[in-house]
């Protein structure tokens, strides 16, 4: 029980690295456990495979970011899909003449996706990782890939739900790039339980069956069908994204009921429900500050807010009025955030403010010429002047 509780020694990430068949298999085990747990030493793995294989990128491919690169947080967001299309948009101009963002941001796409749709596909073609140096970078990784097997025995692929065993053989066959065991650990983080997979959930949830006619986070455009709560669907017709996102938040507050980016996620996945008492209950169970002064904590609130205002009419003035309060923050911040812009001109509208509602949607008209959300907001536009007509 001692060895667990300490980090790898040399000589074991060594014979790890190398899998040499003298370890017993209690003490493969306890490796393959402590990787699973350990960063550190799992970093130390990768270094000394990257030693070993001398797999050093290429010259031609340029691994060193610029000012004006964004993050590789940010490219793994827009590779799963959980940017709206101007920030996508900007993000992909950028990595589609970007010789370090283009190979990540490919990397990073095929990772999240098994098949690529004809848009996608095209989009990936521009990048730099389609050029003719970098195929040759691939194609040299996995002649050296193909002759490393050759002096190993090849473990066999385990079951999908085996996560133990998938990640102790992943160990092996990664390239030992740097910037590919990046993309590693991120995709892998990416496909556990984490916060990030339970929004995608939920966006998708959302985008299947919306019930809320204001803009939920994440969410690509679909058609408005009123449901309020106790007229909703029964939970076996639900969208399986949501029945999946309800498993996932409910596992991860069982083991920790008061990790404030679970508590968040479970007030919008009670919104989508249009239970929006709960929601606001579990928002104001959250005490982390850098939660309570987020923008996921403000736009979560006003979603709150207006189905509060729905079901209470006599609210309605002060919940309307509460999120173009939190809407304004926000877009202080960011100016051109869609789903901000679409939720305080929806409340201005509804409290009769069209001067404010008009702007907000004029905006989204010009930032979002050709989708679905901007032509929602042409829609309003139209109506606003119509009611703006009648009132004289």
């Amino acid at each position: 029980m001692k060895q667990q509780s300490e980090h790898l020694s040399n000589a074991q990430i060594e014979q790890y690295g190398k899998r040499a068949s003298g370890a017993g298999p209690e003490t493969k085990a306890w490796v393959e456990q402590h990787l699973d747990d350990c960063s550190s030493c799992r970093s130390r793995v990768l270094d000394f495979q990257r030693t070993r294989f001398a797999l050093f990128p290429d010259s031609k491919v340029n691994k060193v970011s610029t000012s004006d690169c964004p993050s590789e947080d940010d490219l793994r967001n827009l590779a799963a899909g959980l940017y709206p299309d101007p920030k996508a948009a900007q993000l992909k101009a950028h990595a589609a003449t970007c010789g370090r963002c283009g190979p990540l941001l490919q990397e990073y796409m095929e990772d999240f996706s098994d098949e690529s749709s004809p848009e996608e596909q095209a989009f990936l073609n521009q990048l730099r990782t389609a050029s003719p140096e970098f195929r040759q970078q691939k194609a040299r990784e996995m002649l050296e890939r193909e002759m490393l097997k050759k002096n190993r025995v090849t473990p066999e692929p385990a079951p999908a739900t085996d996560w133990r065993k998938f990640f102790s053989w992943k160990w092996i066959l990664i390239p030992a790039t740097a910037a590919v065991a990046v993309i590693v650990v991120g995709f892998l983080y990416l496909q556990r339980d984490t916060p990030e997979r339970a929004q995608k959930l939920l966006a998708q949830a959302s985008t299947e069956r919306r019930n809320l006619e204001m803009r939920f986070p994440g969410a690509a455009h679909s058609n408005y069908k009123q449901t309020l709560s106790g007229d909703s669907e029964s939970l076996l017709n639900s969208p399986d994204s949501l029945r999946q996102a309800a498993n996932l938040i409910d596992s991860q507050l069982k083991k920790n009921p008061d990790e404030p980016h679970w508590l968040l996620l479970s007030a919008r996945l009670n919104l989508l429900d249009w239970r929006y008492k709960p929601a606001l209950a579990i928002l104001d169970k959250i005490e982390d500050t850098k939660v309570i002064g987020s923008p996921e904590m403000r736009m979560t609130r006003a979603l709150a807010l207006y189905e509060q205002a729905q079901w209470e009419p006599e609210r309605k003035d002060q919940s309307y009025g509460e999120i173009i309060n939190l809407m304004g923050k926000t877009l202080q911040e960011t100016p051109n955030d869609p789903t901000a812009l679409f939720n305080r001109a929806l409340a201005c509208e509804k409290i009769h403010a069209y001067e404010c509602a008009a702007a907000d949607f004029r905006h989204l008209v010009e930032h979002e010429v050709g989708t679905g959300w901007g032509a929602e907001a042409s829609d309003h536009l139209k109506k606003i002047e119509e009611k703006k007509t009648s009132d004289h």
